[in-house]
């Protein structure tokens, strides 16, 4: 860990003596810590083979605790920023990379990515060298490096890109949909790309990514008329115990004798934010029973998420749709089942007690999706967690849904899917990549194979929507600085 933690401090604001410092209760914490006063400046993560994996940096920590004033620092220029990356990929990494992207990310920060390449089909490795975050004064604050190990395979390629594009070109690629206009805050008719679609195989076949990830679509729900007969606070799980204060709109409900004790530095319970028109955040951190063993039946649960969301968004029969939830195992792992297990509250209420304690209470998790006629507005959907044990809203992000907007939208398209559709198809593109298989023997190799992707290699980019009324045609915007 010495090598580790001289090699490390050279890519930290004002090189630092560090010490990593290894937890024996907890084996997979492993702090970057001052050698002087013992100050943290975030962890690492190793592999069983001692290589390292993952790093955070508190680049604020340093920063107040270093002799280096905010102005001092010098910003660097992008060719500087990647002979530290360069050096860093070097240093830590197992095989020799190359650059693949340089994304800025935010102001000032960027995000490299380096791959492996396949020397016999100069094709790059997705996954397989480092993705690093790296601020423009030189500090490393994040990285991974893949340091699995890996094998290449070569399946028959028995179509050409041009056979590729013809195979995927038969499908349709595109479909009718309502999205927001970002630019004019109003809701348009658009034209989007089928996701689903990945591309071809080596063999000819179109791959989808619901058959490849053996993704299944889960079912959609009306939701009835909501009777509302409790409030807000109860649901959050505020007692005559807490107290509230409203600070800018915001809601804080705080324990009493915290407020006694701590003043201005207690820590509130249940936090409302609300971000002007857009939505709120619902957050609730009342403590809970750890030694309770019973839960509460599904339909409570299910009643208390319909009952908040009613309270916040109102007449939401006419607005969502419940998705169908999967069933969990006790060790909350995912298990097959038909379509007819779920929602199954039986099933659900005969899951086990838990054995172990809680700091945070185990939710179940409650997704509503708005539609306008037979339009899916993924953008506005709601995730509601409810706790298992209280039935508590522990968690919900809301955005605010104008339906009547919506309402406006003429949703007889000018352009015809078929005009669509071949807009999308005109630059469309096929680009034989790697792409990683799971190996069901063996977790630990990542299986490279072959496939034909859609690519986009025109000036103009990969298309994002087309306005159905105009024919308006808007590009996905990237951020990619080198690539």
């Amino acid at each position: 860990m010495i090598e580790l933690a001289m090699k490390l401090k050279k890519y930290l604001i004002g090189q630092p003596s560090i010490v990593i410092k290894e937890d024996e209760l907890m084996e997979d914490i492993i702090e970057i810590v001052d050698a002087h006063n013992d100050v943290n400046y975030g962890y690492i993560e190793v592999s069983e083979d001692k290589e390292l994996t993952t790093v955070n940096i508190d680049f604020d920590e340093l920063m107040e605790n270093s002799d280096i004033e905010q102005e001092e620092l010098k910003e660097l220029e992008i060719d500087e920023i990647l002979h530290i990356t360069d050096s860093f990929v070097k240093d830590f990494g197992r095989e020799v990379v190359q650059l693949s992207k340089l994304i800025e990310i935010g102001e000032g920060e960027y995000l490299v990515i380096y791959e492996v390449m396949d020397k016999k089909l100069k094709l790059p490795l997705p996954n397989s060298g480092a993705v690093i975050e790296i601020n423009q004064y030189g500090t490393v604050t994040s990285a991974t490096l893949f340091q699995e190990y890996y094998q290449l395979t070569y399946p028959k390629v028995e179509v050409t890109e041009d056979e590729a594009r013809g195979v995927l070109c038969k499908e349709t690629l595109v479909a009718l949909g309502i999205e927001e206009n970002d630019e004019q805050g109003e809701f348009e008719l658009v034209y989007q790309p089928i996701r689903d679609y990945m591309g071809v195989t080596v063999d000819g076949k179109v791959q989808r990514a619901s058959v490849l990830f053996k993704d299944t679509e889960l079912e959609q729900f009306t939701v009835p008329p909501v009777e509302v007969t409790t409030t807000l606070p109860k649901l959050l799980g505020a007692t005559d115990q807490y107290v509230l204060r409203e600070e800018d709109g915001n809601l804080f409900w705080y324990v009493a004798e915290d407020l006694d004790d701590e003043g201005d530095d207690a820590k509130a319970v249940i936090e409302v934010l609300h971000f002007d028109d857009e939505g709120a955040s619902y957050e609730s951190n009342v403590g809970w029973d750890t030694e309770s063993k019973e839960e509460l039946a599904f339909a409570k649960l299910k009643e208390n998420a319909l009952q908040f969301l009613e309270i916040i968004a109102g007449d939401i029969h006419d607005k969502y749709k419940l998705e169908d939830q999967v069933v969990f195992s006790e060790d909350m792992e995912e298990f097959e089942a038909d379509e007819d297990d779920f929602f199954d509250e039986d099933e659900y209420d005969d899951e086990g007690e838990h054995e172990e304690e809680y700091e945070e209470e185990p939710t179940t998790m409650f997704t509503f999706i708005p539609y306008f006629k037979e339009y899916k507005l993924e953008a506005y959907t709601i995730l509601i967690e409810v706790g298992v044990h209280t039935g508590i809203i522990r968690s919900c992000l809301y955005s605010i849904l104008d339906i009547d907007s919506i309402r406006e939208i003429n949703t007889t398209p000018t352009i015809t899917l078929a005009e669509a559709d071949a807009i999308y198809k005109k630059d469309l593109q096929m680009k034989l990549a790697r792409f990683e298989k799971t190996d069901e023997d063996d977790d630990e190799v990542t299986i490279y194979s072959l496939n034909y992707f859609i690519d986009f290699s025109g000036e103009s980019g990969a298309i994002e929507k087309i306005n159905a009324t105009t024919g308006e045609i808007t590009y996905i915007q990237s951020d990619i600085i080198r690539g």
